[in-house]
């Protein structure tokens, strides 16, 4: 149940950063560069979703219990857990798209 915890923990931190990187990372400039702009915070939402299983993955690896049945759920939750956090920051990041569609962040899908 910790792994799968975890997991949305990880993806509510990433989506997390994604939009704060989004909002203040890529400055709006408008005009000619408007493409520029929605190109380089769908490429933070991406990169982000990328990095979430992966980080969860290195993380969750160093916390595994010392128990040998322990060590055997824990080690058999992270595949589950690293797919739960990825289906959660895809599903709360397009929440988010949809509910700010006129922001910056509107602009992830």
């Amino acid at each position: 149940m910790t792994t799968y915890i975890l997991g949305v923990s990880f993806a509510a931190l990433a989506l997390l950063l994604a939009a704060l990187i989004s909002e203040f990372g890529v400055p709006y400039k408008g005009g000619q560069y408007a493409q520029a702009e929605k190109r380089n915070r769908r490429i933070v939402f991406w990169i982000f979703f990328a990095l979430n299983p992966v980080l969860f993955w290195v993380i969750a690896a160093s916390m595994t219990p010392s128990g040998r049945s322990e060590k055997n759920d824990w080690n058999d939750a992270m595949p589950i857990a690293a797919g739960i956090g990825v289906v959660s920051y895809l599903v709360l990041g397009f929440i988010l798209a949809k509910v700010f569609k006129n922001g910056k962040i509107g602009n992830w899908f």
